[in-house]
């Protein structure tokens, strides 16, 4: 397994190769992703020490019947099990120690909001925000950021990190990958001026940006430097929105929107491969939608989310993994929805997917999305069961696209 762990250009490579500590290299942008990731996890009960001050050891959580409940519902389960083995080994990270650990989770507040505080063996800490996981209702709360400033994880990271900075001695560090990300700058950009003097550097790994009306006060324009993004160079979910930080572009071992997975960040010696600029479908993709964002009135966006999220709604599961493992059930359903929708929202939601197709077609030389053909619709009821096959007739389940 050792052998396999060095071999990787990614994050677990790095930890199995690297063995100064954070005394003698300072923590930087790999570190950070692996802090963000651990915040990835969903503590058990019985770890409830993790939810104090005074923490538990990482080594704590290396447990074989802990594995599954951490992980269940996240993306690649097994690469985070490794993930936790390697960073439980490695001595640059060995010594952390795990606290205050929350996990909010309210769909009637459309909320999915968890961190947790990573002491350092040194002194001060790293805030990790989790990042979206699988729920529709965290999803849905990511495309309330386009037209609501402060939705209630923004809120309840800055709340998280007023509670959590008087514990710690010592600097503090700001971090997450993807919405994580975007908590960690939301955090320091409006948090009291006493508490963002003690802020180290925020990191946003593959975050969303914010909308101008966001960050427009003076708070944010003194706080930018201390912002460190880096997004895959063809980055989808980390340029979206109006307002863009500054940010890095690095490499990654995939393509297209798969590169939003952090374990595909290729990384070399102690830093990520850094890449030029994005690649030219990823630049057009973002724009794109952006553009078409800005486009937008408030009520507009907000029109146009709740019409997306009650298509995924009427799928009648909770998480995208269970809209496709019951596919075939879900898709028909979902499909009624989008029929019973006025036709404007119809056309917003097909254009919607029409972009986002093109996140997985990168690099390539696209038509400016006004000139496109307009979508047109499936044959809504010739998916829908209840279709008597062969005769071109409907029964009575059909339903009708006006």
């Amino acid at each position: 397994m050792s052998g396999h762990l060095v071999e990787e250009r990614n994050i677990r490579g790095y930890l199995a190769c690297e063995f100064e500590g954070l005394d003698e290299r300072p923590l930087g942008d790999v570190d950070s992703l692996v802090l963000s990731c651990l915040s990835y996890y969903r503590l058990p009960q019985e770890a409830s020490r993790a939810r104090t001050h005074e923490g538990m050891a990482l080594g704590e959580l290396f447990r074989a019947e802990w594995f599954e409940p951490m992980t269940r519902g996240l993306w690649d389960p097994e690469g985070l099990v490794r993930l936790l083995a390697a960073a439980v080994a490695s001595p640059r990270l060995r010594g952390l120690r795990v606290s205050d650990y929350e996990d909010d989770f309210s769909e009637t507040q459309e909320k999915q909001f968890s961190a947790c505080t990573l002491r350092l063996p040194g002194g001060g800490a790293y805030v990790s925000f989790r990042g979206t996981d699988n729920t529709l209702v965290g999803w849905k709360e990511d495309f309330n950021m386009a037209f609501e400033t402060g939705v209630p994880s923004q809120l309840a990271a800055v709340r998280y990190l007023e509670r959590v900075a008087p514990s710690v001695d010592g600097p503090l560090y700001l971090g997450g990958h993807s919405k994580g990300g975007n908590l960690a700058v939301y955090a320091a950009a409006r948090c009291p001026g006493e508490l963002a003097a003690r802020i180290e550097r925020v990191f946003s790994h593959d975050g969303p940006g914010f909308t101008s009306e966001a960050l427009a006060d003076e708070a944010w324009r003194e706080r930018a430097h201390l912002v460190s993004k880096t997004v895959p160079h063809s980055s989808v979910i980390g340029m979206l929105f109006e307002r863009q930080e500054d940010y890095a572009v690095v490499e990654s071992s995939t393509t297209a929107l798969a590169q939003h997975d952090p374990f595909s960040w290729v990384v070399e010696g102690a830093d990520f491969v850094r890449h030029e600029g994005l690649a030219r479908g990823a630049s057009f993709l973002d724009e794109s939608l952006n553009q078409w964002i800005a486009s937008m009135t408030h009520a507009e966006r907000e029109g146009f989310v709740d019409a997306l999220f009650s298509v995924f709604a009427a799928g009648g599961e909770d998480t995208f993994g269970e809209l496709g493992e019951r596919w075939q059930t879900s898709v028909p359903a979902m499909l009624r929805e989008v029929a019973r929708l006025e036709p404007e929202q119809r056309g917003h939601i097909t254009r919607a997917l029409a972009l986002l197709v093109r996140s997985f077609v990168p690099d390539v030389s696209l038509p400016q999305v006004p000139e496109l053909e307009p979508l047109r619709l499936p044959d809504l009821e010739a998916l829908l069961p209840g279709r008597i096959a062969g005769d071109g007739k409907s029964s009575d389940n059909e339903v009708s696209e006006g």
